[in-house]
């Protein structure tokens, strides 16, 4: 699909902000769908349903729906929307007379600081380092870069990585036999392996520290360098590109969202579904998930994020269930706030200082959970922007960027 700078249509107030609030707040309920799992059991039950036990047909079905329709795909939405509100900002601190560069560098070293706790303190599965990684070397395309060119680089460096993973996954049987069965291990976990990451979270908050921070460590460089370098920056800048061009704040005609929805849709879809059949009839053999984890339900993701994006652009532009939409918006003005407050109100309810359910649900049982905390949102987000003015991590992460107590209050 071809996108020029030709095909802007008007748009009235503010609009622009209307459309990436909402799509940041759908971002942050689909991430959660996936989060969950991992929330709720070790890392193997987040990538295959046969990891622990012999799935229900619900289970498996439950599995099927979120693999097609949510995992990777939300969080490269998100990144696309990290991209954009890097370039917001830029423009903005650049009309005010404030140095883009600073400012935004020191809202990355925040973000890392924020993730940093995150990972150690609350939860292993931390997104907010790897996105502070990324967007110190995204900036440079801010605000020297045409459109096309962010969108031209970010393509390749996503297209690098997924050569990379791709031969990676294809190769596999020439793995040497010790990293082959540490590998196997992450997919079909043995007794130990299982006993081993389901210890720390049924005993002490200690024993939590100790593994995150191992985790944590051993894993940083391979989501600072190959998420964070390739795929994350890479969708970052396609993101810019996306925003530069009015496509991310509803500013193109009906036509080119409905041309972009069936494009993005049809090709992740076709992509997804064969990805899940291969998976599903192979029952998770090591070769067929490696392909699909690595590369194939990653390209998938990219296209499923644009259709994604002409689909909630086209609602924008719509005046349908305009009440929903604004309670979804004030979701999105709060996703720092909101994906936090996921990490803490989900630890508490799987990890032992808290209700202690870890390993103890289904998969459909997890995601009525994930209905039940995106309900709490949408109500609890637009009534806190009735009194305040940001999302309480969203005014500290302000201040703190700006070296100076923001207002809060309404």
């Amino acid at each position: 699909m071809i996108i020029t700078t030709t095909q802007l249509s008007p748009t009235t107030g503010n609009e622009r902000f209307h459309s990436l609030d909402l799509i940041r707040g759908i971002a942050v309920a689909g991430i959660l769908i996936m989060n969950i799992y991992a929330f709720a059991n070790i890392f193997a039950y987040y990538l295959n349903p046969y990891a622990i036990e012999e799935p229900t047909t619900l289970d498996l079905g439950t599995w099927a729906f979120t693999h097609i329709f949510a995992d990777q795909k939300f969080y490269t939405l998100f990144s696309m929307l990290f991209g954009a509100g890097i370039l917001l900002m830029a423009e903005r601190a650049r009309d005010s007379q404030i140095s883009p560069a600073k400012l935004h560098y020191k809202r990355m070293f925040w973000l890392l600081v924020f993730g940093v706790i995150h990972a150690i303190f609350i939860w292993y599965g931390d997104i907010l380092v790897t996105y502070a990684i990324a967007g110190l070397w995204v900036f440079l395309f801010a605000l020297r870069t045409e459109a096309r060119t962010k969108l031209i680089v970010g393509s390749i460096f996503i297209t690098i990585i997924l050569i990379l993973m791709a031969g990676f996954a294809l190769s596999a049987e020439q793995i040497p036999e010790k990293d082959k069965i540490d590998m196997i291990d992450m997919l079909i976990p043995s007794p130990e392996l299982i006993q081993r990451e389901t210890e720390p979270y049924i005993s002490t908050y200690g024993a939590q520290l100790e593994h995150r921070i191992q985790f944590f460590l051993a894993n940083l460089p391979m989501a600072a360098f190959f998420f964070g370098f390739f795929r994350i920056g890479g969708s970052m800048l396609i993101g810019m590109g996306l925003y530069q061009l009015g496509v991310l704040t509803a500013q193109r005609s009906r036509s080119f969202y409905i041309k972009l929805t069936a494009f993005g849709l049809i090709s992740g879809l076709s992509l997804t579904l064969y990805d899940t059949y291969a998976l599903l009839t192979s029952q998770f053999d090591f070769a067929t998930a490696m392909f699909s984890f690595m590369a194939l339900n990653s390209l998938a993701a990219l296209f499923m994020a644009l259709g994604y994006i002409g689909l909630f652009c086209l609602w924008v532009q719509s005046n349908v269930w305009q009440g929903f939409r604004a309670r979804l918006e004030a979701v999105g003005k709060m996703a720092f706030s909101n994906y936090i407050a996921q990490s803490l109100i989900c630890t508490t309810l799987f990890y032992s200082h808290g209700f202690g359910l870890f390993a103890q649900l289904s998969r459909f049982e997890l995601l009525m959970i994930v209905f039940i905390i995106f309900t709490a949102q949408l109500l609890w987000s637009p009534w806190w922007l009735k009194h305040f003015k940001f999302g309480p991590l969203e005014w500290l992460w302000r201040s703190l960027s700006y070296f100076k107590i923001q207002p809060f209050k309404r």
